[in-house]
């Protein structure tokens, strides 16, 4: 009986030694970071264009052409909604 307690504690401490968190081999050493100074000094803009002036040009270009699909798309949007507030009156069985 004896030998089973001793296996039983010797199992005991090898498995809480092998749950035990590791220290890390190598100690992690920052990076150097640039000073904040040099770091707001810098833009992230993109540089500016040629074509300044051209931009409210294509803004236009690429909006007038789509008043059709617009006024489409309301017209099937409200087509739906009728249809889906038809759907709901219990006095309309579509025919069924």
């Amino acid at each position: 009986m004896r030998t089973y307690i001793t296996l039983a504690i010797i199992a005991g401490a090898f498995g809480y030694a092998a749950c035990k968190k590791k220290p890390p081999e190598t100690v992690p050493v920052p990076k150097a970071e640039p000073p904040a100074q040099a770091a707001a000094a810098v833009s992230t803009a993109p540089a500016a264009g040629r074509d300044l002036l051209a931009a409210p040009g294509v803004y236009l270009k690429t909006t007038v052409g789509q008043v059709q699909n617009a006024k489409a798309f309301k017209t099937l949007y409200e087509k739906a909604a009728k249809d889906r507030l038809n759907s709901m009156d219990p006095g309309n069985t579509g025919g069924n």
